[in-house]
């Protein structure tokens, strides 16, 4: 039997140690984009077939302490937690509690008269006919939800309900407000209840400035999103515009993942509601190839099915990923404002899923 000397064995030892450790795209992708952003810290799952294949995270989660992001560190979903707004109302109509076909003044019956033709589906799909404006609204001012109702409905209709895409949060507020209306509960209690607790997203849930959360990240923002200008503190909003149901929850790397992996696991438990959520209602432009549905944008591009959403709020930024067809989902979550944002999801995705297109929108 031919054996390594002493020596020999001392050699193999020390050049396993100093040889360089295996190159990761990803971790390559990510710490590279952080660095030329100055992102403070972000947080990835990837899932593939059901499964999660990969969380990790990266840089901090605040920056006074030089936290470090892990997968269970807690982001804002921004506008990517419509979704689960949109989930509840097809619940909802599920257990023949509503109709996404129902007008917004059965519920609400004092809405003006140019309110009349918009419904429900019209709220979920951005096509009510209602733009954001929210000029004069303080948003560090405490409100109580009938004064923000009142507020919503003296928005401006400029065209018929149904006629044209145009992102409205306000729509994902009145929702919130239906949810509650018809549980007699804030519309976070229907959403942990329904939504997180059976798909094991223990970790999700409403933002509270008052409660003690373990593992929760600091927002950072800067002006104008550019990027020499340096990070400051996220701006304080009040806890009324941190509670609506257009994107205000936290949530970690291992819970959005799970959330991704749930849609493709072996007979999932919500696929007739994803599929009617993923469903294209209205192209979001006229010459565009992307379509939204309720809570979802959704494209096919050179033949692939693609349905994603991004959300920003509050010093954080969210983005998902679902490739159907191929069944991998990716999420990922930063604690800043991003300001090259299609430079870093074209680098996480090439990363995490070699050869997939990117999202056109």
């Amino acid at each position: 039997m031919r054996r390594t000397s002493v020596t020999g064995l001392a050699l193999l030892l020390s050049l396993a140690a100093t040889a360089p450790a295996r190159a990761d795209p990803l971790d390559d992708a990510v710490n590279a984009e952080l660095k030329r952003q100055n992102i403070p810290g972000l947080a990835i799952g990837i899932e593939q077939d059901g499964k999660i294949t990969r969380l990790s995270g990266y840089g901090s989660a605040n920056l006074e302490w030089q936290a470090p992001v892990t997968p269970d560190t807690l982001f804002q979903t921004g506008s990517t937690g419509k979704q689960f707004a949109s989930l509840a109302i097809l619940m909802l109509q599920q257990e023949g509690k509503l109709n996404i076909e129902d007008p917004i003044s059965k519920y609400f019956p004092d809405v003006p008269a140019s309110w009349a033709d918009i419904k429900l589906k019209h709220l979920l799909s951005h096509s009510s006919g209602l733009d954001d404006n929210y000029d004069g609204v303080d948003l560090q001012k405490t409100m109580s939800w009938e004064d923000v109702r009142k507020s919503i409905i003296k928005m401006p209709k400029t065209r018929p309900a149904g006629a044209k895409w145009s992102y409205c949060n306000a729509a994902y507020i009145m929702l919130g407000l239906v949810i509650e209306q018809l549980t007699g509960a804030p519309y976070h209690q229907y959403f942990t209840s329904h939504i997180f607790k059976p798909l094991g997203m223990n970790a999700t849930r409403d933002i509270s400035e008052a409660d003690i959360i373990p593992g929760r990240a600091s927002g950072y923002e800067r002006e104008g999103g550019k990027l020499g200008a340096p990070l400051k503190n996220q701006a304080w909003v009040s806890t009324t515009f941190n509670h609506t149901a257009d994107g205000s929850t936290y949530i970690s790397a291992r819970d959005f993942t799970a959330y991704l992996a749930a849609m493709d696991a072996p007979n999932p438990a919500f696929a007739p509601l994803w599929a009617k959520a993923k469903a294209p209602v209205i192209k979001t432009d006229r010459d565009a190839t992307s379509f939204y549905g309720m809570g979802w944008f959704t494209a096919t591009v050179d033949g692939t099915p693609i349905e994603y959403h991004s959300g920003s709020w509050q010093g954080f930024r969210a983005f998902i990923v679902h490739y159907p067809k191929q069944k991998i989902g990716i999420a990922y979550l930063v604690n800043s404002d991003i300001p090259d944002g299609p430079a870093l999801t074209a680098k996480v995705i090439a990363a995490a899923a070699p050869g997939l297109p990117l999202p056109p929108h």
